[in-house]
């Protein structure tokens, strides 16, 4: 398999986990800011209201648990505030699926990494290789393009 078609599988891996990880709401925010980088609730909800109604106080409370969860920081600018981006899609992604591997191997120990070992041997030969490869260069962020997840 081409590295094109890793990376593609590896973007739709990326959008999926995404969408597991967020809420619709607090996805269509994080894309946005992710997208310009910085911003602030009235830009968001300006953005969101072209697509559908959105109150600008649910976007406000989104965005603080979005600073909550330290996807977001926020900077205050007289009576608003300035929302930046805490960690790229690559980052949150990453980080989430370190907690949730540390979690499962705290609950379950050997027995966890047996079983990921095991589903290991059933991936194919070339893909194993370019995981390989991945790791080496410091994982999948270093080898796809930021816009590109």
């Amino acid at each position: 398999m081409s590295t094109a078609i890793h990376r593609a599988s590896l973007e739709a891996q990326a959008n999926a986990v995404l969408k597991k990880l967020l809420g619709s709401l607090e996805l269509e925010v994080m894309n946005f800011v992710w997208q310009t980088g910085e911003t602030t609730v009235q830009e968001v909800t300006d953005v969101i209201n072209y697509k559908r109604r959105v109150a600008y106080t649910t976007i406000m409370t989104v965005m603080v648990h979005l600073v909550d969860k330290g996807l977001l920081t926020r900077i205050k600018e007289g009576k608003k505030y300035r929302y930046k981006v805490a960690l790229t899609r690559q980052e949150f992604i990453r980080e989430s699926a370190k907690s949730r591997l540390q979690d499962l191997i705290g609950d379950f120990g050997d027995i966890a990494i047996a079983q990921f070992l095991e589903e290991a041997q059933k991936i194919d030969a070339d893909r194993l290789e370019w995981l390989r490869k991945l790791v080496q260069e410091g994982g999948y962020e270093s080898n796809t393009a930021e816009q590109d997840i």
